[in-house]
């Protein structure tokens, strides 16, 4: 996991697509961040599953990525003694590991993976003052002007909607294959190929923008390099905006208006949520 999923890149790998694993040809889709998986109630870019064991599962049986079993990876495990003894400690009522157990434990680490400390956070709970004026515009901008916010929801910053935050939010962005003038609509259908459902053509999950300034490349093709080329995308009203032709877009296709110094305010501000591991 750790090949794709690095630490100090908030767990992603800064490629637009990683190589699949024998190194000949691109996957799908970008490395999304494991940062706070747990607070999302739809896994993958597709949203395909709910549960972090089946994204696990899958994972390793895609021929392309890891090519595994976990059957067949279970013996393997129990001939160590080391991990033996650590099934033993994790599921002390558990007579023998199974393959559940194996993508339980390894999806409890993901789940471990949560945290609410960045600069951001410790300046609202009043722990500090650590927070500048162009940040405070940013957040503002984000939530308002911007409309970053009426996606990417407080406090969170991902798709999990309130006021309950039990389901995750897909949007239809009309991402292009590439960033650039005349790029043409991303040919990947996203939640489309599962749900079968014409309102979710080109649908993909909405991610956190916590660690942001640490995951780039973005979107679900890694088609923007930098946050400045996103904010740039939504300014000129996602692709519809832009002149595809992409009658399911959810993102209102008119213009933000957003001058230069209000588009590095926001970013100033998603840098303020920068937290990796090193925090604790």
């Amino acid at each position: 996991c750790g090949s794709c999923h690095h630490p100090d890149k908030a767990f992603t790998d800064g490629l637009p697509k990683p190589y699949d694993l024998a190194g000949k040809k691109l996957l799908l889709r970008n490395t999304p961040t494991l940062w706070n998986s747990a607070l999302q109630t739809a896994q993958f870019y597709d949203s395909r599953t709910r549960v972090l064991e089946r994204q696990l599962s899958d994972v390793v049986h895609n021929a392309d990525e890891m090519n595994g079993s976990l059957t067949d990876a279970l013996p393997r495990l129990l001939y160590d003694s080391g991990y033996v003894a650590l099934f033993r400690a994790a599921y002390p009522a558990t007579p023998a590991p199974t393959e559940y157990h194996i993508a339980n434990a390894m999806s409890s680490y993901v789940r471990s993976l949560v945290g609410l400390r960045s600069r951001f956070d410790r300046y609202v709970r009043g722990e500090t003052n650590d927070f500048s004026p162009a940040e405070k515009n940013g957040f503002n901008l984000f939530m308002g002007k911007a409309r970053c916010g009426t996606c990417h929801y407080a406090p969170f910053f991902n798709g999990l909607t309130p006021p309950l935050y039990q389901e995750t939010e897909s949007e239809t962005l009309g991402v292009p294959a590439a960033d650039g003038p005349g790029s043409v609509l991303d040919a990947d259908p996203g939640r489309y190929k599962f749900t079968g459902l014409p309102l979710h053509q080109y649908s993909f999950r909405t991610p956190t923008v916590r660690n942001a300034a640490l995951t780039a490349p973005y979107m679900h093709n890694g088609a923007f390099a930098t946050l400045e080329a996103v904010i740039d995308f939504y300014n000129d009203g996602g692709g519809a905006g832009r002149g595809i032709d992409i009658p399911t877009q959810t993102l209102p296709a008119d213009k933000l208006g957003l001058t230069p110094a209000e588009k590095q305010d926001i970013i100033a501000f998603m840098h303020a949520l920068t937290e990796t591991v090193t925090v604790y």
